[in-house]
């Protein structure tokens, strides 16, 4: 059988619905110790994705059997800005090599994220929408359009926000981790919250 390389273009683009088997009542209920919870299934260019968590809550995907990418969420309590605006990140392994992941400390963008992977790959993940943030964008490094899109449902803080499931899109170029690295990142936030705390609070975003 060849070996699967997650970076190599997967040569079409594509959307798939991301639908989260975890309702949030559900996760209260479920042990960290527990040792699967599936959360949803992906069809990537003819790959079929689980994405599950396994003890521990390491949120994991996996190809054909074999685990591809997994990762823990990592909380932020020390540096700038962390007494306020506490945070939290999800480094990931993918086929044994690791991806960071840095909140940027300055800028326009402060809620952005930069992404170094193996082979010098840099990404920036971050928010993007006219208004209010509707989606997530994985950017490669010199690129001026995402490679992959990772869309939001519901819109945080917006009540009227179109419904259905979130879906991720990806362009012809983007390799199967590129595609899974932001599906992870949201299924980790989206029973906490994609905004800082704080943020939520300010909106009267309580629950």
């Amino acid at each position: 059988m060849t070996a699967l390389d997650v970076w190599a273009p997967l040569g079409v683009a594509g959307t798939v619905e991301v639908v989260d088997a975890l309702t949030h009542l559900e996760l209260a209920r479920t042990p960290a110790a527990t040792p699967h919870v599936h959360r949803c299934d992906l069809e990537v260019a003819g790959h079929r994705v689980d994405v599950h968590w396994r003890a521990g809550r390491v949120l994991a995907c996996s190809v054909a059997g074999r685990e591809v990418a997994s990762g823990t969420a990592e909380g932020v309590s020390t540096g700038q800005d962390t007494f306020v605006w506490d945070y939290t990140v999800m480094p990931l392994t993918v086929l044994g090599d690791t991806v960071d992941v840095t909140r940027e400390r300055s800028g326009r963008d402060r809620w952005a994220f930069q992404v170094d992977g193996p082979q010098d790959k840099v990404w920036r993940w971050r928010p993007a929408g006219t208004l209010i943030a509707d989606r997530m964008e994985l950017t490669r490094d010199g690129d001026r359009s995402p490679v992959v899109t990772h869309t939001l449902r519901p819109v945080p803080g917006h009540p009227r926000s179109p419904a259905g499931p979130p879906t991720v899109s990806w362009q012809e170029q983007a390799g199967l981790a590129e595609v899974v690295m932001p599906v992870l990142w949201v299924l980790d936030q989206v029973h906490k919250g994609l905004l800082p705390k704080a943020q939520r609070i300010a909106r009267l975003e309580f629950l």
